[in-house]
């Protein structure tokens, strides 16, 4: 158990690659956690943010405690992997925290440095079809490296960590779950004339069924169509889907819908939504779903929850750790299930809000203050 958290000014620095670069879920993973850490805990660290190119749109740009640190034009390609080190004596860095599942190679241990690194997941393991050979090799290497060479390794939920201590052979005490949290954007409450100008800007329905992930083949997103394709014609919303697809998976979806034609018409919609209008697009969803075979996490299932609407997911991995009581499990691999789930909350409108409600209290397990005052205290009990 840990102490009190204790207000100490520490050099802390993290891998920001895909904190200026990716736009989705590792992007949005760094992002979140650094403007969580820059709100809560101000005057606890100096941050550092390591990255081969930044954005003058940054987020903490404006805070004075706030680093970036760069390397010289002909150190571009290999600095992030090897030439971090370097950088981090120059700086007197603290802590050092891979954001992605990585950690930059070191050759000489450094004594006065803590090497942290975050495991979202190793899918790669399991869902091949969606990973070239090559970046499988590549990822298993890396997070093989970062989990032995790491002083504290991260999992974003207790199934993570479970499969991790697996798969690599580390002893559960190296691990600590830190959970993830969304974006503040998600805890507002948005207004018919905001959800309108969406409407009218994605041409979208005033109803609809939602799907939002990656469109590949380990998110499951066909069975979910099979679901919908089942329903009676009185309850078949539109169905929204955000994400961006996978080539190859696409062609099977492709060949799904091109068997239902006459149905699904206009019905079934592929959408590019921007961030911030992502919450607006989930407030006013009429379900959720997302089947999805493996997650590490599962942030979507959280963000839906946080948007107040009932969330239709499977009883695997990470998925009922982070859906909670108030989610619908499911098979993934069985779409009558699917389709039975939302029956259930088209038919039943009390049991629909005590699924919502219950979700609302789930989350508050991983409110943003909770999250980061965990991590922070990871942190501080590398220094003592």
């Amino acid at each position: 158990m840990y102490g009190p958290i204790i207000v100490r000014m520490i050099n802390l620095a993290f891998d920001a690659k895909r904190f200026f670069k990716n736009a989705t879920g590792l992007g949005n993973y760094s992002r979140t956690l650094l403007i969580n850490l820059n709100k809560y805990h101000p005057r606890s660290f100096k941050l550092f943010l390591f990255s081969p190119f930044s954005s003058e749109n940054s987020p903490l740009r404006e805070n004075h405690s706030f680093n970036i640190v760069r390397p010289s034009w002909y150190k571009y390609f290999f600095w992030r992997s090897f030439g971090v080190p370097k950088d981090c004596k120059k700086h007197l860095i603290q802590i050092y925290h891979g954001l992605s599942n990585e950690l930059p190679v070191e050759f000489v241990k450094n004594p006065n440095i803590k090497w942290v690194v975050t495991i979202h997941d190793i899918a790669f393991l399991y869902y091949k079809t969606d990973y070239s050979f090559f970046d499988r090799f590549i990822h298993f290497q890396k997070i093989r490296y970062s989990c032995q060479k790491a002083d504290v390794v991260i999992a974003v939920s207790e199934y993570t960590k479970i499969d991790i201590c697996k798969k690599f052979n580390l002893p559960p005490e190296k691990i600590e779950v830190v959970y993830q949290t969304v974006n503040d954007s998600f805890k507002k409450t948005y207004t018919k004339v905001d959800f309108q100008q969406v409407v009218n800007l994605y041409q979208i329905p005033n109803q609809y069924f939602l799907s939002v992930g990656s469109i590949t083949a380990r998110k499951n997103l066909l069975s979910a169509l099979k679901a919908w394709k089942g329903l009676p014609t009185e309850y078949q919303r539109p169905f929204l889907i955000i994400g961006k697809p996978n080539l190859k998976y696409f062609k099977i979806i492709k060949a799904e819908l091109d068997l239902f034609k006459e149905i699904y018409s206009n019905k079934i919609m592929f959408r590019n939504v921007a961030n911030e209008h992502l919450p607006i697009v989930y407030q006013n969803a009429e379900v959720f779903i997302y089947p999805s075979y493996f997650e590490g996490f599962g942030i979507p299932v959280l963000e839906a929850l946080y948007s107040g609407i009932p969330v239709i997911t499977s009883k695997t991995t990470s998925l009922p750790e982070v859906g909670g009581p108030g989610a619908y499990l499911v098979d993934p691999s069985n779409y009558e299930e699917i389709r039975a789930g939302i029956l259930f909350f088209m038919q039943h409108r009390e049991q629909r809000e005590h699924a919502v409600n219950k979700g609302l209290e789930h989350v508050k397990k991983f409110e943003a203050q909770v999250v980061t005052d965990k991590l922070v205290r990871v942190y501080q009990s590398l220094l003592h």
